[in-house]
């Protein structure tokens, strides 16, 4: 630093020797006193730009959005987990219950379960939403609770990501035995969804195969705030390994 301004302030031999035809054989002007101008050896603009290849993957990166949906039978923690989860990662929460249209409430809230032709209008609705563009001041990435019992389910919603083109779409399954899930959805209050649809869920319930490498499973058979701790650290070293995304968010 200190034999640059050397340079600029009091010149150099090199520079003092510099011709006229010398400026003018290289295509710039000839400097003059109290020129400001920028040096001969300063970068150009072609120079400070970046590469062409490097800008699109900057702007690829502004234009991706993290979904990462949170699963599991009734009472597994959900919408706890998922709220945590927003909280955290400063995402945008999404309570996928908001979206079942109300014959499937009044069905669940019977202890009726849920058949593949109520669930597909709700799926999609999910779907549509991922792929929406966020309302302007909300984080584009959501965090959303949806049970997505089987792997059909969560084909439904990966389809949304494909089509987008722009999306990651994750899946945090919080797994459980069916009799402490049982308990707790009989403690809770306020819930359509009571103790009854337990064993029904689990009985339509596909654990996520080996292959589906999109997909966390945390257990829920402890207190509430280690599965939150689990899968907030799990959701962002997933990220991070994901080309560093998560990083470049903070």
């Amino acid at each position: 630093m200190k034999s640059f301004l050397l340079c600029k302030v009091h010149g150099t031999a090199a520079a003092k020797s510099k011709s006229k035809d010398n400026y003018l054989r290289e295509g710039t002007t000839e400097p003059t006193m109290g020129d400001n101008s920028a040096p001969d050896y300063a970068p150009n603009a072609a120079q400070l730009e970046l590469p062409e290849e490097k800008q699109d993957e900057g702007r690829e990166h502004e234009r991706k959005r993290w979904i990462w949906f949170i699963t599991g039978p009734t009472a597994c923690g959900k919408t706890t987990v998922a709220k945590a989860l927003a909280k955290d990662l400063n995402f945008t929460f999404v309570e996928g219950d908001d979206y079942h249209p109300r014959a499937n409430v009044e069905k669940m809230s019977r202890g009726e379960p849920l058949t593949d032709d109520d669930r597909a209008g709700w799926l999609e609705a999910l779907r549509d939403h991922e792929t929406a563009q966020p309302p302007a001041g909300e984080s584009p990435h959501l965090v959303m609770t949806c049970s997505a019992l089987k792997r059909h389910y969560r084909d439904v919603l990966r389809e949304g990501g494909e089509r987008a083109g722009n999306l990651r779409i994750r899946f945090v399954f919080l797994d459980g035995h069916e009799e402490v899930l049982t308990r707790r959805a009989a403690e809770r209050k306020g819930h359509f969804a009571g103790a009854n649809l337990v064993c029904s869920q689990f009985a339509a319930l596909e654990r996520p195969a080996d292959d589906e490498t999109d997909v966390l499973t945390v257990d829920v058979d402890r207190p509430i705030e280690d599965t939150e701790r689990e899968a907030t650290n799990r959701i962002k070293e997933e990220m991070t390994h994901d080309d560093g995304s998560y990083l470049k968010l903070l």
